[in-house]
């Protein structure tokens, strides 16, 4: 006879107990007390002693479990230290940015780490690679390009860089991509409802978030204290450029919350990089060094009279 679901109830409480005492972890405990029970449940009726019997197999599992993980740990440690070998190599010339790319790549996933890994080993040909797996090129070294951008993103954030697309990884630009293309497309719609769980933080109904969007160009952002206040650029159904700016949180389900809705920025200037001024402040960007905010430390006063030349220009053609 089939075991009672009391029984079986009580067989994987026994289980998770003994799981948790020798695991230490309730996620653990949980998988490996019903894989014991499932286990149980293909051979029943051949076991005599089923409390004796869980007890035991669920030593097994953990048992396993830690030979597993040591092997995992064991794996991951021989993947630091072969990137470490890599990068003493290419960045021993700058100390700080050395160990502020060591802190970004702790942060891949165990892929990720391996991925990098079988690229390196293959003197970071993707052609090599491509000889032992079965992805193709473009998958592949779309894959490649997403870790070195990650790798990259993270080392400004260990640098202290606060701002611009060097702090952006590829996850968060893709959730800020998709973002913008839903509200394009519900804003020309009128069914900003609909993105209920981008604006759970705010109620849309007070804001005017009809922009007349014909193509967003880009997105600018910064971040403080887990806030990210970003300024996107688009043309207008009037061919006109312009802005509007929001902020928004990551929460822990790796979504993205608004937490302060699309406004249209007011005062925008625009400058044909043809122009006379366009080339001036061209020229002032690429003199001047950039400071944490990942742009160039423009002093006030000369973007003050920059802009008051365009100003005038604009008025006076």
């Amino acid at each position: 006879m089939q075991p009672s679901e009391d029984k079986i109830a009580k067989l994987q409480k026994s289980a998770f107990n003994y799981a948790l005492y020798k695991a230490r972890n309730f996620h653990t405990a949980e998988e490996i007390s019903l894989e014991v029970v499932s286990i149980y449940l293909l051979q029943y009726d051949k076991i005599e002693n089923p409390e004796k019997w869980i007890i035991n197999a669920t030593k097994i599992q953990c048992n396993k479990h830690f030979r597993l993980k040591s092997r995992n740990d064991s794996l991951i440690d021989s993947i630091h230290k072969e990137l470490d070998s890599h990068i003493s190599q290419d960045y021993e010339y700058d100390g700080n940015f050395r160990e502020a790319f060591k802190k970004s790549y702790e942060s891949l996933s165990e892929d990720e780490l391996s991925t990098l890994l079988f690229y390196f080993n293959c003197g970071r040909s993707i052609k090599e690679m491509l000889l032992y797996t079965g992805e193709s090129y473009s998958a592949l070294r779309k894959k490649i390009s997403r870790i070195k951008n990650k790798i990259k993103a993270k080392t400004y954030q260990e640098l202290g860089y606060y701002g611009s697309k060097k702090i952006v990884t590829p996850q968060l630009n893709e959730l800020i991509r998709a973002f913008l293309t839903r509200f394009k497309k519900h804003a020309e719609s009128d069914t900003l409802q609909k993105m209920f769980y981008y604006f759970s933080e705010v109620d849309i109904n007070r804001y005017n978030l009809t922009f007349d969007i014909k193509t967003i160009l880009d997105y600018d952002i910064t971040i403080e204290d887990s806030v990210y206040n970003t300024w996107v650029i688009f043309i207008d159904k009037n061919d006109q450029p312009k802005s509007f700016k929001m902020s928004f949180i990551i929460d822990d389900k790796n979504h993205l919350k608004i937490i302060s809705p699309p406004e249209l920025v007011k005062s925008m200037q625009v400058v044909d990089v043809d122009s006379p001024q366009g080339k001036e402040l061209e020229k002032m960007l690429s003199a001047l060094p950039e400071d944490l905010s990942g742009h160039p430390d423009i002093p006030e006063e000369e973007l003050a009279n920059l802009f008051a030349k365009i100003i005038d220009k604009q008025e006076n053609p």
